[in-house]
């Protein structure tokens, strides 16, 4: 695989900040303050690295910068476990590949999924080779700096001094994010960036993000096209511009965007990812499983892509691409927050639909996962029940099938007595193992508890009347969606309510929460009725709306009234809604 970047092109791809270009006519106006010299003798250091030899160079070469709250580890679950236990180093300096078939991309995703660490952190990547997927992984998963052996002093000194410089600049705006604090953060941004030139690009970086957090996605796309207007190719700035759009259900737009800098970055995997969303809210499902697929090839160890595609894959019926997702995603992820209790529920229905004779050899990884790794988590116990059950189906075994679906059946009842969550795919296995069983009954409840959650989820109804079509309960399940229907009917009727009785916004957050986990046309519908009334409310003196949320209803209305054109163009409620839109002061 031919070199991607030299060291200055990839930090370039990250963060946008290159010597000499100016990404502010306010802030050229202004010299930057000196960089701050790193104080080695105050910081706290994590050194993560198998090889003994490099360990100990690492920390000679910090001791002798002034350094000395030092901690050293030689692998993946060490370090973690530091991590949890110790907490808020300063400097993490971490190598790629690790003794432990883990590596540091994995490790810092685990970090920041969990957040382990603050923001403020330093996280530096170290590699021995140049190889595509080593390298550009790191990149992807964006470390503050990343050094490629052989390494010196020097270089070390320099790398460290100049993320210190950066994160010093800017840790009042990434604590006020961290704190979820958008506005002030949002604020100190723009404010900091005229003081710092040299660090224009991270502040205006987090004030997007702040942007997108507060639901300001028209606002958000103004301010990446501005900073497009003096930098036409960086790249996360296209991205931005194209998921404020995406967010506000322009989907067309959203992949020209996509498409023109994937054109200029072909290895830039979230634009990809990007890509692969609006392909499926389009409804182009086999587009989105072969774009995934792409990405997949160039960085496997992604955790999350395996999931999204092997959660497409069971959409379009392609069992074998779910069966090698799900395989890699276990294989990659031993351990890892990020393989969650439905995860195995998924993996073991795929593995017993193959029929395939490593089956068994998959169904006892499985086991030894959930024993080495999540015994003690209540969270994983019916995931475990799933996987007896699924490794006695596989065998043949119809006293050990009906032995452990009864197991299942208890700890299910357990989970619910304990108010455990039973995630989607946890009941989608219960249902189709009711199913096979013949219990109608358990069937019947997990086919209700599913569409009461989905309801308006095409997909998601989709499998469920298969699978209940597939017991003869065709018509059981007819009722039951009826059923879930009236319940959202019913939904609709309290939040109209609310409106009704004066409480506009808390109607307003009813109806996006609503909206947001049905896409139903009436929902989005009634949804943008209750803005615009809130809008009329305001311009008549009987509702006050503070900035914030009137930017963020200006954005969801944006975004209700795309997704219903979308769906269904010749709406006539949407004609009339336009209208008043238009009509009323926002």
């Amino acid at each position: 695989m031919p070199e991607l970047f030299g060291a200055d092109d990839l930090l370039n791809l990250l963060d946008g900040d290159m010597p000499g270009e100016g990404n502010s006519t306010a802030a050229q106006q202004r010299p930057s303050p000196p960089p701050q010299p790193c104080p080695y003798e105050s910081l706290s250091y994590l050194l993560i690295e198998d090889s003994q030899t490099m360990r100990v160079w690492l920390r000679n070469t910090i001791v002798n910068a002034g350094g000395s709250k030092i901690d050293v580890s030689d692998s993946y679950h060490d370090a973690l476990y530091r991590i949890r236990t110790r907490g808020n180093y300063d400097v993490v300096l971490c190598d790629y590949i690790l003794s432990d078939t883990r590596d540091g991309q994995q490790l810092l995703e685990e970090v920041r999924r969990q957040k382990l660490l603050p923001r403020s952190t330093i996280w530096i990547m170290i590699t021995g080779e140049r190889k595509y997927e080593q390298v550009f992984s790191a990149v992807e998963l964006a470390p503050d700096d990343y050094l490629i052996k052989p390494i010196s002093p020097e270089m070390l000194h320099e790398r460290l001094g100049r993320a210190w410089d950066q994160r010093q600049v800017m840790k009042g705006a990434t604590d006020l994010y961290d704190a979820g604090q958008f506005e002030q953060a949002l604020t100190l941004c723009r404010s900091e960036s005229l003081h710092h030139p040299r660090h224009v690009a991270g502040f205006q970086r987090i004030a997007g993000d702040c942007m997108m957090q507060m639901e300001h996605y028209q606002e958000a796309y103004d301010h990446f096209e501005s900073i497009l207007e003096v930098r036409p190719r960086l790249p996360w700035a296209k991205l931005g511009k194209a998921k404020a759009f995406f967010h506000l259900d322009r989907y067309d737009e959203t992949a020209a965007i996509i498409e023109e800098l994937i054109h200029d970055n072909p290895d830039y995997l979230h634009a990809h990812d990007l890509l692969a969303r609006v392909h499926e809210r389009k409804g182009d499902l086999e587009a989105t499983k072969a774009l995934l697929k792409l990405v997949l090839q160039k960085n496997p160890k992604s955790l999350t892509r395996q999931r999204e595609i092997a959660r497409i894959a069971i959409a379009t019926d392609d069992l074998q691409t779910a069966v090698d997702a799900y395989g890699l995603m276990h294989l990659h992820g031993r351990g890892s927050s990020f393989v969650r209790p439905g995860d195995f529920c998924s993996y073991a229905a795929m593995l017993i639909r193959s029929g395939s004779k490593g089956a068994l050899d998959r169904l006892d990884g499985l086991a030894g996962n959930l024993s080495d790794f999540h015994k003690n988590d209540p969270a994983y116990n019916l995931s475990s029940k799933t996987v007896s059950y699924a490794t006695a189906v596989t065998k043949g075994d119809q006293q050990a099938t009906a032995k452990t679906y009864k197991e299942m059946m208890q700890t299910l009842e357990a989970a619910k007595a304990n108010d455990l969550e039973v995630d989607r795919e946890q009941s989608m296995f219960m249902l189709e193992a009711a199913v096979t069983m013949g219990d109608e009954q358990t069937a019947c409840n997990m086919a209700k508890a599913l569409y009461d959650d989905h309801i308006g989820n095409q997909s998601i109804e989709d499998r469920i009347k298969q699978m209940m079509a597939s017991g003869g309960w065709t018509e059981q399940a007819t009722q039951i969606a009826a059923g879930a229907t009236e319940n959202l009917r019913q939904m609709n009727v309290a939040a109209a309510d609310m409106a009704k009785h004066g409480r506009l916004l808390d109607a307003v957050e009813e109806f996006s929460r609503l909206a947001e986990a049905n896409k139903n046309v009436a929902v989005h519908l009634n949804a943008a009725t209750c803005i615009v009334k809130c809008f009329e409310e305001a311009a008549a003196g009987k509702l006050t709306m503070d900035v914030g949320t009137s930017k963020r209803l200006n954005n969801r209305m944006q975004g209700y009234m795309n997704f219903v054109s979308l769906r269904d163009a010749g709406n006539h409620r949407l004609e009339q809604i336009r209208k008043a839109w238009d009509a009323a002061p926002h």
